[in-house]
Order: structure tokens, then sequence, then C-alpha cells
């Protein structure tokens, strides 16, 4: 039954199957506000990873998030991309972002609510944001210098993101190394891709810096091979549950190379002092961009979302940003 104090979530009910639930809703507290969703951004890799039961236990604290509800032995609601709007009170109408998993309505804390500046345009692309922090926060760890030859191994958003960064705050282009020829041909069509190639072109002992999103073996085993004498791959990919396997044993010692962990929840050392408001600040900086607009793709209606979830468990998806529409 639909009423005032109810929402539709989408939860994720066993491995790779998926369902929207009713729910009540909590009574809003005086720092709370009523949200009503605009739209949600799916995080394929995680979210997928997440739908697939492949959350080890100790890393189920560190993967929680805001809101979420059930655990990850599944079921779970879970999601972390929701703009909306307030529904009532004096902010009434203002566009917010708030992590939160896929649902129509949501009562939020105001200090977990960010207030979308009036100059964003009204649309999904503020749904970009996180995984916008992660790919400048990347660029951050990476600590580049003047004239490094830069990779990306993987289309996905986040790879997108990160050549978009890379334009915009380093002010150098990066060669795209992605398998599916469906994604070569996007990101060939974004102006802020440099180069796209397939793996097999990648030369050897060529990259001093590599930002590696495939979360595979493959392609992290080509981010090591391709880098040069103490070069580094900066890893965004999360395996959850799964191993990795790779062969050390050739020029990864001898060439001093390294692999440098990427992590979004913490900020790169190097901006650390000027906080989380200031990381915020710079990606709202980024979202002004309106070829961001090329990597959301038609939305999908939420009372589908089950049926959509389904084909990014089975690996059928290649959009690499799907934005959920309410």
């Amino acid at each position: 039954m639909v009423t005032d104090d109810t929402a539709l979530a989408f939860w994720i009910e066993s491995p790779g199957v998926g369902a929207l639930r009713r729910s009540t809703l909590r009574r809003p507290g005086v720092e709370d506000h009523l949200i009503h969703s605009e739209f949600s951004g799916i995080s394929t890799g995680t979210e997928r990873l997440v739908g697939l039961g492949l959350v080890p236990d100790s890393c189920a604290a560190a993967m929680a998030c805001r809101a979420m509800q059930g655990s990850f032995s599944l079921p779970i609601c879970y999601g972390y991309s929701l703009v909306g709007r307030i529904a009532g009170g004096r902010l009434a109408g203002r566009r917010v972002f708030t992590m939160h998993p896929h649902q129509d309505r949501a009562v939020v804390a105001g200090d977990d609510l960010i207030s979308l500046p009036d100059t964003l345009a009204p649309g999904p692309r503020a749904t970009l944001l996180p995984n916008l922090e992660t790919a400048l926060n990347a660029v951050w760890d990476a600590e580049l210098r003047p004239g490094e030859r830069i990779a990306i191994v993987g289309g996905g958003g986040v790879g997108l993101l990160v050549a978009l960064v890379l334009e915009q705050v380093h002010g150098e282009g990066a060669v795209l190394v992605e398998a599916d020829a469906r994604r070569r041909e996007l990101a060939a069509r974004l102006p802020w891709v440099a180069a796209v190639i397939a793996p097999d072109e990648v030369a050897h002992d060529r990259f001093d810096v590599v930002f590696h999103t495939s979360a595979s073996n493959a392609g992290l085993q080509l981010s090591i091979d391709a880098l040069g004498f103490e070069g580094r791959v900066l890893e965004l990919s999360w395996y959850g549950s799964r191993s990795v396997l790779l062969q050390l044993g050739t020029s990864f010692h001898h060439q001093r190379k390294r692999i440098v962990a990427s992590q979004v929840a913490t900020i790169a050392p190097s901006h650390r002092a000027a906080g989380r408001a200031a990381r915020t600040a710079q990606v709202f900086g980024l979202l002004a961009d309106d070829r961001l607009d090329t990597l959301l793709g038609p939305p999908i209606p939420f009372l589908q979302l089950p049926q959509f979830f389904a084909r990014l468990c089975r690996g059928e998806v290649s959009e690499p940003c799907p934005v959920v529409a309410y």
C-alpha cells in the first residue's frame, strides 16, 4: 500500500537477483529532511560485487555506507549516489546529493546532504560526484610530474573520469587502454581522451604512470608490464573476495616498479590538510563541464532496475555510468 510515510527501495535478494520493496519511512527529526529522489547513479564495479555477494567479511565495516540496510551476506539495500529535492520546510525545492541506496523517497539528516550549486545544470550529472571524487583523489595520489607518460587501463566510468581529471587538472592527456570494442568506440568520441588502444597494442616498459581501473587480473598485469623504470601503478580497482594472480618474476623487481592503492574514503596526503569540503568544491568545478553528459546514457526507469541489475551481474552492461530515473 502506498502512503505518505512509505518508500520504494531496491534490494538485492540473492546473488544477481534484485527486487523492489516498500517499507515505512522513519519519522523526520528536527535536523532531518524528506528527499524526493530524481536520479541515482550506479557504480557498476562495486555494485556488481555487492550484488554477487563478493564482499569479504573483513571489509564489511569499511564498505558499509549511510542508510544501508541488510548485510553483505544478502539481502541488502545498497547504493551511494542519490540526487533529489528537499520536499518541505524552508529549504523546500533545493537540489541535493546524498550517499544513499536506490530509493524513491528518503529521510536524511541535514549533515548528510550536499547542496548542489544553482549553476549545475538540472539532470543526472550530479550522480557522477562520487566517482569523480575517486578520479580526482587518484590523480592527487599519483603525484604526477611534468612530462610523465600516462596510461589508463580500463575504459569504464572511473577510467574515463580519470582521463577528464588529467586533462582539466594536470593539463596533459593519457592513453586509454580498453579490451571491449564498444567501450573503445565510446572513449574515442570523448574530446578529453587523448588516444584509445586495445590491450594488444600496448608496448611494454613505456609508461611512467598507469591508472588501473579494470578490476581484472589481465588489466593489472598489463598495467605493471607497461611501466618503465621506477614506474607506478595507481590501483583504483576493488576485487572483493576474488583473488588476483600476477606474474612478478620478469621486470617488476629489477625495474623497481610500484603498485600504489588509491581509495576515495581517505584524501590523498598532498591535499589532506585542506579537508573534504575543499575536495568536493573542486569536484563541483569539474562537474560544470557539459561534456560529462556524454557518459550518462538513457536513464533507467526505477521500476525496471531489477531487470537492469540482473544484466549487470551477468556482465552484459557496457554503459560507463548508468543512471536511474525516479
